[in-house]
């Protein structure tokens, strides 16, 4: 690939700079057939993880679950359900975006490949590696990214968000002490989420949210849809919780009530500095 000079550049590259003045990168054209495949593979990896939707709304009605060994009563495992469901419909969500803007991403794939390496961290040492296939979707689309080298920058290379970053990191170490407390138990290999390994996907999607959150403060391309998945999932799991707070793991009412304030406030935030940043580039 080669540097193309300003007046030849694509329209989406220049719009790339439009909304990232800060991204320090060289923009070239990558070639259209890497392009169209990458865009293709994220099409089919979002709809993949669109099939764990039912699990996500099993607080409200017919419990799913993708492994039944050991469950003595399926009820206890609605928060579980929607803590896999609702994170895996957040990501869907993310795919679909690169689809539609494949170079205005970069964030997002740099979440999505740690995303993967923390899913085959929790889970494979207990539910064994015929789990890994679940991540080759997120493996795929990652390695057929048009332009590579701009995925071994360091996430804070353009700068940060503060504005973000202050309740990304709150968030952030929220997630990581309940995933904790997940993980510990899983190793125990007692009790109902132990059983099924509800207890290690558990701790896995919710470090994942928590990067998410985390990495919302960044100013990369991708933080900002980044920022609005995490809200979203935020004040999903929040409702979650609210609605079965008796369930083994759930944050309860008060718990679940304090993350929709936290996914509105990451929402809220991550508009504010888009409007500014916005506002600044037109004057």
């Amino acid at each position: 690939m080669r540097p193309i000079p300003e007046s030849a550049r694509p329209a989406r590259f220049r719009r790339a700079v439009r909304e990232h003045p800060h991204a320090s990168f060289v923009l070239t054209a990558p070639p259209a057939w890497r392009v169209t495949t990458f865009r293709v593979l994220a099409a089919l990896a979002g709809c993949v993880f669109l099939v764990p939707l039912q699990q996500a709304i099993s607080p409200w009605g017919a419990v799913t679950l993708s492994n039944t060994d050991g469950v003595t009563d399926v009820n206890l495992h609605r928060w579980s359900a929607a803590l896999a469901g609702g994170p895996d419909a957040g990501l869907a969500a993310l795919l679909f975006y690169l689809a539609w803007r494949p170079m205005g991403g970069q964030l997002v794939l740099q979440w999505a490949a740690l995303a993967a390496i923390v899913f085959l961290a929790a889970n494979v040492p207990f539910a064994g590696p015929a789990v890994a296939v679940y991540a080759i979707p997120v493996v795929l689309v990652v390695a057929a990214y048009p332009a590579p080298r701009a995925l071994l920058k360091a996430p804070w290379v353009d700068g940060v968000r503060l504005l973000l970053l202050g309740p990304g990191m709150l968030i952030a170490v929220f997630l990581l002490v309940d995933a904790s407390r997940a993980m510990v138990l899983q190793i125990g290999g007692t009790g109902e989420l132990a059983r099924n390994y509800d207890a290690a996907s558990n701790a896995e999607h919710m470090v994942n949210v928590g990067l998410a959150a985390l990495l919302a403060g960044m100013r990369r391309p991708g933080s900002q849809p980044l920022a609005l998945m995490a809200a979203a999932v935020l004040v999903f799991l929040g409702a979650a919780a609210i609605t079965v707070p008796s369930n083994p793991g759930s944050w309860g009412i008060l718990g679940g009530a304090a993350t929709v304030a936290a996914g509105a406030v990451l929402a809220a935030a991550a508009t504010y500095e888009s409007l500014r940043s916005r506002s600044a580039r037109q004057t």
